[in-house]
């Protein structure tokens, strides 16, 4: 078995310690991202441990099962002119502790300036999945994607490029996942404008769009069909840029190598609530249904998140509390078990539900390690509420009105590389 050996400075004879490659390993893959590469300066077999694909999974593993993990937000100075879009990493215990969160001041989370990218599709493994986007003439618009690894500072080149005129991206609803059995990072696009719900799939490694079945169902139609949006780029349309993001919640969810959304079906004229899941390896589609005792579409369509690991479904119970189930097994429809359940009156909302409204207020963000608190966003107040149900107590944050709750994410630091 070979060894490292680690030498002290004192004198006279300093000792040698022998470390076999399997605990160095161990020591080494606790550490932070910015730490290893400073220490792939140590040696080259240092470098070469830290480099080698087997190191950056491990790593990725303990990263993933860290009791202290992180989330990103995603943060927009001023809405109308020399407007920044901001990458925020942070520790999601400052948020449970209320700590205020630090805007990064290093110009490298800027997305739209030498990345040229202006959205978060997701994150995944440390990769975060960006969108730029540019209008090379009157009528058309140009959408590329890249993969970023703030942690080691790597990026990807521009990638998938789709033109408006062909594929009317901006009603195309993008979600980036992990596919488990081949080993690839993928986007699917539904396109939620259509009638016939053509689904796209782009391929990192392959580096191409490929289409795939149809959306099975009818997916849930979230924007007007007002032809004056597929014309030329206006004020309008980048309003309704603004407005898709505080509608990630109906966007679909990556979960355990699966993408999954809620959508409607008619029977008998009676519509009902059914989560449509995409598996990303043979791209073949599975219904589930919700919790039981939810069926019928109430005045607000329900969701789904992921919170500690698990997927949930949330939703509105006649415009008094809010619930949140979670499956305990993936995929087994009886797993299904309710985590939360409290009023809008405990978090000092006045719930009042316009006719035909169709979006929620409130989405789960994280759920902290002692299931006591959730963390949601709250898109009208422009703030983040930790709720706790031992105490029934709801604390509001303002950190900042200019973060955009609802772009919040899990995200772990890690060696994956962008290529």
């Amino acid at each position: 078995m070979s060894s490292r050996h680690l030498h002290s400075h004192s004198n006279p004879s300093p000792p040698s310690v022998t470390l076999p490659d399997e605990v160095l390993t161990e020591i080494l893959s606790r550490l932070p991202v910015k730490s290893l590469i400073q220490m792939k300066s140590v040696c080259k077999s240092w470098k070469t441990l830290i480099s080698h694909p087997s190191f950056i999974k491990i790593h990725l593993n303990h990263s993933l099962s860290s009791q202290n993990p992180y989330s990103y937000l995603f943060y927009v100075n001023n809405w109308t002119q020399n407007h920044k879009y901001v990458f925020i990493p942070f520790p999601v215990n400052h948020l449970l502790e209320n700590h205020p969160i630090t805007l990064p001041e290093d110009p490298y989370f800027i997305l739209n300036g030498d990345k040229d990218c202006h959205e978060v599709v997701g994150s995944c493994n440390g990769l975060v999945c960006l969108r730029g986007y540019s209008f090379p003439d009157e009528d058309n618009t140009l959408m590329w994607l890249r993969l970023w690894n703030p942690a080691t500072r790597t990026i990807s080149n521009k990638l998938g490029f789709l033109y408006d005129s062909d594929y009317n991206w901006c009603f195309w609803n993008l979600v980036f996942g992990y596919d488990n059995s081949t080993h690839t990072y993928k986007v699917v696009a539904l396109d939620c404008d259509g009638i016939d719900g053509k689904v796209r799939v782009y391929i990192f490694g392959d580096k191409v769009w490929t289409s795939i079945q149809n959306f099975p169902v009818t997916a849930m139609r979230l924007y007007s069909r007002d032809s004056r949006m597929r014309g030329r780029f206006t004020a309008m349309r980048l309003a309704m840029r603004l407005y898709l993001m505080d509608l990630r919640m109906y966007s679909g969810v990556h979960f355990s190598s699966t993408v999954n959304w809620v959508t409607t079906v008619s029977n008998d004229n009676v519509y009902q609530v059914v989560i449509v899941s995409l598996d990303l390896g043979t791209e073949t589609y599975t219904q589930l249904p919700p919790p039981p005792g939810y069926e019928k579409v109430a005045r607000v369509i329900p969701s789904v998140c992921v919170l500690a690991n698990l997927f949930c479904f949330y939703h509105d119970y006649e415009a008094t509390d809010f619930v949140i189930w979670k499956m305990e097994e993936f995929g087994n429809e009886n797993s299904w078990s309710q985590i939360f359940k409290f009023s809008y009156q405990n978090l000092g909302m006045n719930r009042k539900l316009e006719p035909g409204r169709l979006r929620f207020e409130l989405m789960p963000l994280h759920l902290s390690e002692s299931d006591d608190t959730v963390v949601l966003a709250n898109n009208l107040q422009d703030c983040a509420i930790l709720y706790n149900r031992r105490t029934n107590r709801a604390k509001k944050t303002r950190i900042d009105n200019r973060i955009r709750w609802f772009s919040m994410n899990d995200y772990v630091e890690s060696l994956v590389s962008t290529s």
